[in-house]
């Protein structure tokens, strides 16, 4: 499973455990290890240098952080999907146990405009920033899918959390000695005797809170469960200073007691004024019987030194928790109705939208109902289109008193064909979020559907099932000598869907470990049948050739249609190109003949360079490379083959201990005598040991080959009348009616003792110096040397070649006869004579009749 192609898998079910076997069908399986793409992580926005949200941050942390995720150009496509996950840590690198609450992850579906600006993602305090405490972190990242195939993905981002400032009591840093300072405390209210008003009624003291306009509360701030007031430090400050507080709803005027007083501690643990003071949100919630948003006033009690003295400060606040549409008095949450009207839709009942109504519509118009209980002109509107699982959001701003929105009509092209809905919700300007619609059907889109392809094209020389290597040799011919070929690759037709007219399909290869490095190939039209493509050898070499390893490519096909994106691509398949080549590189791939090896010498007994004396036939000689000085070594790994004459089978193998630029390796004096005079050729291959292919093959070097010396006594005849007629006739046959073979005589010699394998040889030639062969006369027999008693006579010719060579009367004919013994390095001379064997009555020896 580690390695990428096609695996085909199954099980055998064994009746009852026995022998019976059942085996499912095969099922294929493609292993696609394409590594996802890398870039830049997303950044904490607002963050300190050092990497920070604290509490100087602006907007307040409390409000929640934005990371922002950079430009996702030539990475993504519109209608992919970003997926951002969110660690949080109680530590501040992002390390130790994970803080379960923290956890978020969020899905959005990407537009052009994201893909190429980036875009920024909200992380809500509540949970995800909270539950980290006053010191932590967390990591982040940001996938990208295309349906469910990750495409890319992020590095890791980090954001550090400090909510402890230096000298205070609440959430934000450290002190100038660098440790935390918690010296406020909330402790049960408490009895207190008759109060005295040291200020004689008047409100001394300075409370802020942190507010939206017109003194609202911020959405943020309630969902964290915390009022967050400032109480402005006074003048006149004693370590046991104490804080209490009341509250009512502005128009009441009984005062209600806060639970819990708050105890400053030390004047020295005291943070610079003002003071933060965190209460219970949850005792200023909206009320449902307020008229409109509940407008709190909240009495802050400051007790000298913990007694009966006190100064008031006073602060006026507003909590609008009251979603657009929902009622409060009964709290009831609504779904806003009615549906959305498509105001520029097609006049049918089913609002069928076709390509031609997109090209006519550049945007889709809708009507909103703007007329629900507590609206505002400041309310977000979304709206979102769903197609079964498919959700896309089409529309996120403001409206204004008519209600109208719009979103491009290319927003439809991301769905598939049939019924699509719409679903919107409202927004308020604090945050407070409206019920969802209820899913309304919108149109029924008809568009051409895109093509798609659902397997990889086929590449035969790499079956079965892309398994099978490439090498140099898969792209020359077999013919003599090899000539380049293309690979071919094919798209099948029975595996392309929705294809019309004018879609053009073109395949990608591309290097498995590296996704820059590919190639095209071009385009051709679709034409509703299976498209065969030519890879060269340059198309592939300069790309993907590795001189120490082979390289994995992969292949896949795509389908281009003007006006339609993303394109269509095919499945991947993954082959294997071996390019790897011992010696020098060919000059002219992918052609393994090679004029820049050096040639090889053939060195006799005699010591003269690429000429083999006739002395030197029956002594061993030396086979010697020397590679040029910019030539690279030859290496342990490597194997040189080398040859002599035609032969297919190496008379010697070399393989160095270690790496050299030279060798020499001794010819068996057998094999020299198997080369041919007057020249013969020496050549050698050089190939990495164990592959068998890429063979890098020397050109031939020819060598002088001088005869070998004639040492055998000359072979007779029978003649008749050697005086008068010295011919081979009739008479020189074994049995001329019923054996028409010439017998060759031969004398008994020591250098033929018995049971030495002679070959005896014949020819006809059309004129006395034996320069003109007939053809259909030359026949070579053999024969073993009997013993030294019994006469010696080796049969040669037949009818046929003796019939050849007087094919008609009258015709003037020459015999050449001869032998030779141990294996060719010893001949007679060849003896030559006037040929007749056509008697009188124009009959051959046989008897047969010589035509006229």
């Amino acid at each position: 499973m580690a390695t990428n192609g096609v695996a085909h898998v199954y099980y055998n079910l064994w009746k009852r455990g026995g022998g019976n076997p059942d085996l499912s069908p095969l099922r294929k399986l493609t292993i696609n290890h394409k590594l996802p793409l890398t870039f830049s992580e997303p950044s904490p926005v607002g963050a300190t240098t050092w990497g920070y949200w604290n509490n100087d941050k602006i907007p307040p942390l409390t409000s929640g952080g934005a990371v922002k995720i950079p430009s996702l150009l030539n990475i993504a496509l519109s209608g992919y999907v970003a997926v951002i996950t969110w660690r949080g840590y109680q530590s501040i690198n992002g390390s130790g146990t994970e803080v379960e609450e923290a956890f978020g992850q969020w899905r959005r579906t990407l537009s052009d405009k994201e893909i190429i600006n980036g875009f920024m993602h909200e992380v809500p305090f509540p949970s995800y920033i909270s539950s980290l405490g006053n010191y932590g972190s967390a990591v982040f990242i940001c996938q990208v899918f295309d349906g469910s195939r990750l495409v890319a993905e992020s590095k890791e981002g980090l954001v550090k959390i400090d909510r402890i400032t230096p000298g205070t009591s609440g959430p934000s840093g450290l002190n100038s000695q660098g440790e935390t300072t918690m010296g406020i405390t909330f402790v049960p209210r408490k009895q207190r005797p008759v109060s005295v008003l040291s200020g004689g009624g008047v409100l001394n003291l300075t409370i802020t809170i942190d507010t939206l306009a017109g003194g609202f509360i911020k959405k943020a701030m309630m969902d964290s469960g915390k009022l967050m007031i400032n109480l402005a430090r006074p003048d006149d400050e004693h370590d046991d200073d104490e804080v209490g507080f009341k509250y009512l709803e502005k128009g009441e005027v009984t005062w209600i007691d806060y639970p819990d007083d708050a105890v400053l501690g030390p004047i020295a643990g005291r943070p610079v004024s003002p003071i933060p003071l965190d209460l219970d949100a949850n005792l200023f919630k909206e009320k449902a019987t307020s008229p409109g948003p509940t407008v709190w006033e909240l009495l802050v009690r400051y007790y000298k030194e913990g007694g009966g003295n006190f100064d008031d400060g006073q602060v006026e606040f507003i909590v609008d928790q009251l979603a657009p549409v929902d009622t409060k008095n009964p709290p009831k949450k609504i779904k806003p109705t009615p549906a959305p009207s498509f105001d520029n839709g097609p006049a049918d009942a089913q609002k069928t939208v076709d390509s031609t109504w997109i090209n006519s519509n550049q945007d889709v118009e809708g009507t909103v109902n703007v007329g629900y209980f507590g609206r505002r002109v400041d309310d977000n509107l979304r709206v979102w289109l769903v197609s079964g699982t498919q959700r896309v959001e089409v529309f996120n701003g403001t409206v204004d008193a008519t209600g109208k929105f719009s979103f491009p009509s290319t927003e439809l092209l991301v769905f598939p064909n049939g019924r699509v809905n719409w679903i919107y919700e409202w927004t308020d300007w604090i945050g407070n979020q409206g019920q969802e619609s209820v899913s309304a059907p919108l149109l029924t889109l008809k568009l051409p559907l895109a093509p798609s392809i659902n397997k990889a094209p086929l590449v035969p020389k790499t079956d079965p099932s892309y398994t099978t290597t490439l090498y140099w040799e898969d792209f020359l011919s077999t013919t003599t000598p090899p000539a380049p070929i293309a690979l071919t690759a094919i798209v099948e037709n029975s595996t392309i869907q929705d294809a019309e007219p004018g879609d053009e399909i073109s395949l990608v290869l591309t290097k498995a470990s590296d996704v820059i490095v590919s190639f095209e190939t071009a385009k051709q039209p679709w034409a509703n049948g299976n498209l065969t493509y030519s890879i060269d050898f340059n198309n592939v070499y300069p790309l993907f050739a590795d001189p120490d390893s082979p390289v994995d490519i992969n292949i896949n096909s795509v389908i281009v249609r003007a006006g339609l994106s993303p394109d269509a691509e095919s499945p991947i398949a993954t082959f294997t190109f071996d390019s790897r080549v011992a010696g020098v590189i060919p000059t002219n791939p992918p052609d393994l003949e090679n004029a820049d090896l050096q040639r090889p010498v053939v060195t006799g007994a005699s010591g003269v360079a690429n000429v083999v004396a006739a002395t030197d036939r029956d002594k061993p000689g030396t086979f010697t490379v020397t590679n040029a000085l910019a030539d690279p070594d030859i290496l342990p790994e490597h194997e040189v083959k080398c040859y002599l004459g035609n032969a297919t089978v190496p008379f010697e193998t070399f393989s160095p201990f270690r790496p050299v630029s030279s060798f020499s390796v001794p010819i068996p004096a057998s094999e020299m005598a198997k080369l041919k005079p007057p020249s013969d050729t020496a050549r050698y291959t050089i190939e990495i040991t164990g592959l068998g292919k890429n063979i890098n093959k020397s050109l031939p070097q020819t060598v002088v080959v001088n005869q070998i010396p004639i040492v055998l006594p000359p072979p007779t005849v029978n003649v008749r009348k050697p005086a008068t007629r010295d011919y081979i006739e009739c008479f020189a046959m074994i049995s001329p009616t019923s054996n028409y073979v010439m017998g060759l005589n031969i004398t008994k010699d020591p250098l033929l003792p018995p049971g030495t394998i002679i070959t005896a040889h014949f020819e006809a030639y059309s004129d006395a110096a034996g320069t003109q062969l007939i053809n259909g006369t030359a026949d070579s027999q053999p024969y073993t040397i009997k013993a030294a008693d019994v006469p010696d006579v080796a049969g040669v010719g037949t009818a046929t070649n003796f019939k050849a060579a007087q094919p008609k009367r009258g015709v003037i004919a020459y015999g050449k006869y001869w032998y030779t013994a141990a294996g060719g390095t010893q001949s007679s001379a060849p003896i030559i004579k006037p040929l007749d064997t056509i008697n009188s009555s124009f009959q051959y020896c046989d008897l047969t009749v010589a035509p006229a």
